[in-house]
């Protein structure tokens, strides 16, 4: 029988039985002293670091949002204001195909995603921790806002000029517009976890009980960028606002786990969420 082992890189994990899985959650919480709250300034409460979990019926899946495994949908998940987020988890889990990844903080929930489908397959819990958003609307909108580009590549300084002209409060944020392209390539290079709001406007349920979160993906650029970060060489990335990649991170990167969990232990688990209320019923109320 395998175990968590204390080292920072990925690990994948054959489990015999349930409690193994949650032995291997406490583990990778301990070992990385999560979740950690405050970033040293005081009266900050806020959770800066935890773990986050998915489930996957087949352990030969990998992670990648749902619009890479349908190309033929398209997406739409722009609104204004404190609905985003509601908006964008209604589309994930009623609507249509997203740039967006399912992460749970309950591993229950990825549980019965792991195990509820595809029954003769061996089943996969992913274990990653990640710094939850404390979203700021405008940075949601820079990446949500690449669903209207209507070219298959475009640089940064031109979706930079969309984005002012959509948005002149943007300036606000950048005395030099080479500082704004600067912080487009950090957010367009990698995504970023967002957390639901304390208090939702939609009911979606769904995304309420399963206390979902959204993993929102960057974007391919053409070229590597390690040399084209700074502000002078910033404007002139190209980026593929299409093509939505999830982090390396999630693909056998240091932090990440995976825990495989045989088939013939899927019926068992299941049963044994069921006790506790983790239900279909319960998990995906129309």
């Amino acid at each position: 029988m395998s175990d968590f082992e204390e080292k920072y890189d990925y690990q994948e994990i054959m489990v015999e039985d349930i409690s193994q899985i949650y032995k291997i959650a406490n583990d990778y919480n301990s070992f990385y002293d999560l979740p950690r709250s405050g970033r040293g300034d005081p009266g900050d409460e806020r959770t800066y670091l935890q773990a986050f979990y998915r489930g996957q019926s087949d352990s030969s899946w990998k992670i990648t949002p749902s619009i890479c495994r349908d190309t033929s949908v398209d997406e739409s998940i722009l609104e204004s204001g404190d609905l985003l987020f509601e908006v964008m988890a209604y589309n994930q889990h009623y609507i249509h195909a997203t740039r967006l990844i399912d992460f749970t903080m309950d591993i229950n929930v990825a549980l019965f995603f792991a195990c509820c489908e595809n029954i003769e397959k061996d089943a996969a819990i992913f274990i990653w921790s990640y710094s939850p958003y404390d979203p700021k609307w405008t940075r949601i909108k820079i990446q949500c806002e690449l669903v209207n580009v209507k070219k298959q590549r475009i640089s940064v300084s031109e979706y930079a000029e969309i984005l002012l002209q959509k948005y002149p409060e943007l300036k606000d944020n950048c005395t030099y517009k080479k500082d704004f392209y600067t912080d487009l390539v950090s957010y367009l290079d990698h995504g970023f976890m967002i957390m639901q709001p304390r208090n939702p406007y939609l009911g979606n349920m769904r995304i309420q009980r399963q206390k979902g979160c959204l993993y929102v993906c960057g974007v391919k650029f053409e070229t590597p960028i390690d040399k084209m970060r700074t502000s002078v060489n910033a404007g002139n990335n190209i980026l593929c606002p299409h093509e939505p990649e999830a982090p390396k991170e999630l693909d056998g990167g240091n932090f990440l786990v995976k825990v495989v969990i045989p088939a013939r232990l899927k019926n068992v688990i299941m049963k044994q969420l069921e006790a506790k209320g983790i239900t279909k019923e319960a998990l995906l109320p129309m």
